[in-house]
């Protein structure tokens, strides 16, 4: 399996004044919103790549990159880039604290000159792609960390059964040094008050309907109400995501057996997510 670069530059080209930014829509420009992760594993893909098991982000978008044939040939050093190398950028110490807005990924058009999906404009309607050249975007920027893969045609497919050791969330999250990142959205599928808190179960982010409210109830306090806001009271079958204190972090202990992710939450105490739930987040 070869990725075609031409093809994958020209899905940015292409997409040039109709896509918004935006980390919370459908992230590859189905709806014309798209994120830069979300973006280059689309245009990977539709040149060629092999058929993803999610949208990746940059935490995550290296074990996609390495299933297609690509290899990291620099970590923070300077190389002599080609038309076609992506590069990983995280402004913490490793991509594993480039989640949401702690990262970018890009696609090198040629030595000089890079394209994209980012904010640089704010979020203007139709003005999410744009180019830019490669030294004084990095001048502006300042990541602390950057990486960058290349094709070396040694492909193989991608992983796509939850369980397989490569595409595994919890080793995913291992890997990345144990940190999550939450920015995704998600429905309330029940509410109750429990233990003298108000707390709902997600059965998206559970994995099922089989819940238990000690180990998978989420205080509302937690989360913010995309479908009517906070000044409203919640409702079952409300769109609710992480609030900015709760949407990244550590995870602090893992469940092999039931797949499963367990994160202290201040005086909440510890609940239990699906893995590959919220690696999708």
């Amino acid at each position: 399996m070869t990725i075609d670069n031409n093809k994958a530059i020209s899905w940015f080209e292409n997409h040039k004044g109709s896509l918004t930014y935006s980390m919370y829509g459908s992230r590859n420009g189905t709806d014309g919103t798209a994120d830069c992760s979300g973006a280059i594993t689309q245009a990977i893909r539709d040149a060629g790549g092999s058929q993803y098991a999610y949208l990746y982000s940059t935490v995550t978008l290296g074990s996609y990159l390495s299933a297609n044939g690509y290899t990291r040939i620099s970590e923070n050093q300077s190389w002599d880039a080609q038309r076609g190398d992506i590069v990983l950028m995280s402004w913490g110490p490793s991509m594993a604290y480039s989640g949401g807005a702690g990262g970018h990924v890009l696609i090198m058009k040629d030595h000089d000159t890079s394209i994209s999906v980012d904010y640089w404009t704010g979020g203007q309607s139709g003005t999410a792609v744009s180019e830019h050249n490669w030294d004084y975007y990095y001048s502006v920027n300042k990541p602390a960390y950057i990486e960058v893969w290349r094709q070396d045609g040694q492909s193989q497919p991608i992983p796509t059964e939850p369980d397989n050791q490569a595409s595994s969330a919890i080793q995913q999250f291992q890997a990345a040094g144990n940190e999550f990142t939450a920015y995704g959205t998600f429905k309330v599928d029940d509410i109750k008050l429990h233990n003298g808190v108000w707390q709902f179960v997600s059965y998206q982010l559970n994995g099922g309907t089989d819940i238990n409210w000690d180990d998978n109830g989420i205080p509302l306090s937690v989360v913010d109400n995309v479908t009517r806001g906070n000044d409203a009271d919640t409702q079952v079958g409300d769109t609710v995501k992480f609030s900015d204190a709760f949407n990244n972090g550590t995870i602090d202990e893992y469940d092999n057996a039931t797949n499963a992710v367990g994160i202290d939450t201040g005086d909440y105490g510890r609940i239990w997510y699906n893995a590959d739930e919220l690696l999708k987040l």
